[in-house]
Order: structure tokens, then sequence, then C-alpha cells
């Protein structure tokens, strides 16, 4: 009879893939039970960051049940592959965070205006957790945005603030933020409100409007007698927001103030865990205010 020789079977490989599974299976859920508000982000990232030690031993299981394969043909080469490619799919998003965690300030708080940043209308709510937290409006902080965010800065636009408002909102409500509060916002929408639906049933469809269907006029002596309301030249507007895959909660405040003919925003963005946000805040700046410029084509100023 011919002599078929037994193969032996590598360990580490079998090991590799039912931790490999776990380890995936860890984060995914991690991410999930956050998204879906029951895990806290503290908790979601310490879960994450040990699913990605479980991967890196995962790495190196694999690693030992290729070498045995090439070494003494132990069975397990289909296992090592596929522990060493659910491995990556933890370690390889924890990376790209890791790097921008060493290359990235250690800030939380970004302001278009370093010197005088807009404050909150509502103080962000921020729970204490195993994740350090300082202030993030310091002069230290702001020096630290400035060398890595030069580019953000707020924007002048060639218009009356009203203008500039409906900009503001159109593009926030396009991004589905939801507005917290505001100061200003209501008399300066009051003037720009589309008109009723009684008007708009006045009028056919030649343009002309028909007097017996055209709202009659009351007279207000109180109101024509009164003194208009001056227009403000300032107003706050305050959101939050939750970033799309890891659902990181954000708080958005954002400032515009009237000069003689020309708008100036600008916008505050932060992070309510830890001390670092991977620079979310400021891509969140630089994108709002561009869709903001193309809103606002040909207003726009330096």
């Amino acid at each position: 009879m011919p002599f078929r020789p037994q193969r032996p079977s590598s360990v580490a490989a079998a090991w590799s893939r039912r931790l490999g599974r776990f380890a995936l299976l860890l984060a995914v859920m991690a991410v999930a039970l956050h998204r879906a508000g029951i895990l806290v982000l503290p908790n979601a990232v310490a879960a994450v960051l040990l699913a990605a030690f479980l991967a890196v031993v995962v790495l190196g299981l694999s690693l030992i049940g290729f070498f045995m394969l090439w070494r003494i043909g132990a069975k397990g080469g289909h296992a090592a592959f596929s522990g060493m490619v659910l491995a990556l799919m933890v370690l390889v998003p924890v990376g790209l965070a890791a790097s921008r965690y060493v290359l990235l300030p250690a800030i939380h708080d970004v302001s278009t205006d370093l010197a005088n940043a807009p404050q909150w209308l509502n103080e962000p709510p921020v729970k204490a957790s195993w994740l350090p937290r300082a202030d993030g409006d310091t002069a230290s902080a702001r020096a630290e945005q400035a060398a890595a965010y030069p580019q953000v800065t707020g924007r002048r636009y060639d218009g009356a603030i009203d203008r500039v408002l409906q900009g503001v909102r159109a593009v926030a409500q396009e991004r589905k933020w939801k507005q917290v509060d505001n100061i200003g916002v209501d008399l300066l929408v009051d003037g720009l409100e589309p008109a009723s639906d009684a008007g708009e049933a006045a009028v056919q469809s030649t343009g002309v409007a028909d007097p017996a269907r055209a709202p009659i006029p009351v007279p207000r002596p109180d109101i024509e007698n009164a003194a208009p309301e001056p227009v403000p030249t300032y107003a706050l507007i305050q959101y939050e927001k939750s970033t799309l895959i890891l659902g990181i909660p954000q708080d958005i405040l954002i400032r515009l103030v009237e000069e003689e003919a020309t708008t100036f925003v600008d916008m505050r963005v932060a992070t309510r865990d830890g001390n670092h946000d991977l620079g979310l805040n400021a891509e969140l700046i630089r994108s709002f205010l561009r869709d903001l410029d193309i809103r606002l084509l040909g207003i726009a100023g330096s």
C-alpha cells in the first residue's frame, strides 16, 4: 500500500479564525450599539480598542499558521488567511483613526474666530468618563488650531444679514442638523416667510388677482402708529448632529454679524467626549462654508 503521510493541523491557524470572528463582531456590535443609543461613546471606544488588541493577536496567530504551513506543511492555510482578513477589517479603520490621533493636534473645539470665539447658547452636555477632557477654549488650544488648520476662517458676504441667514438655514436643513437655540433669528425670518395660502389662492392662473377672493385689509391703529422694530444686525444659531458612521455627537454654533453692507459668518464646532476630535470639527466647518459659498455664489468675499 502506498504511504500517505498525515499532515499535522495548525492550532494557531484555527484560533486565528475563531478570535478574528469574535474581534470583528465585537467592533461591529460596539459601533451599532452606540449608534442605537444603548452604549455611550467612551464605552464604545473601549470596546473597539479591545477588538483592535484581539485583532493584533489574531494577526500574529495567522502568521504562525502560515509559517507552519510553509515549514512542515501543517493544515490551516485557509483558516490563517481568514483570520488575517478578519484582523485587517478591524485594524485598518482603527489604524486610520490612530494616524489622525497622532498627526493632528489634541483639540476638541474648533472656531473660525480664534480671538473671540462665539459663546454657546446652551452649554453642550459633557459627562465624565475614562477619556480625559480639558477646556478647549484656551489660548494654547487656539494656537494649536491655528498651526494645524490655518484655512479654517470665517466668511464675509456682500449682502444683508437676512439674506445670508437664509443661506445658512438652507444648508443646515439640507444636512438635517437639529436646531437647539437661537438669538435674533425670529425677527430676521419674520419678513422672509413665503406668502400665505389665502394670498396665493387670490391669484388665478392668469396671474391677475381676483378682487372677490382677495383678503380685505383690516385697519390696525395700534400697529400703524407704533414705531417699527429695528432689524437686528446680529444672530446666533446653535445646532447639534452626529457623524454618519460612528455617530460621534457634534455641537455647532453659527454667528452672523452685519457690518454696513456686508455680513460676516463665524462658526464654532466641538465634540463632547475626549480631548481629540480626529480632525472632524475642522472638516465640518470647511465643508459647511464651502456649501454656503456655493449657495451664496456671487456675494462671497474674503
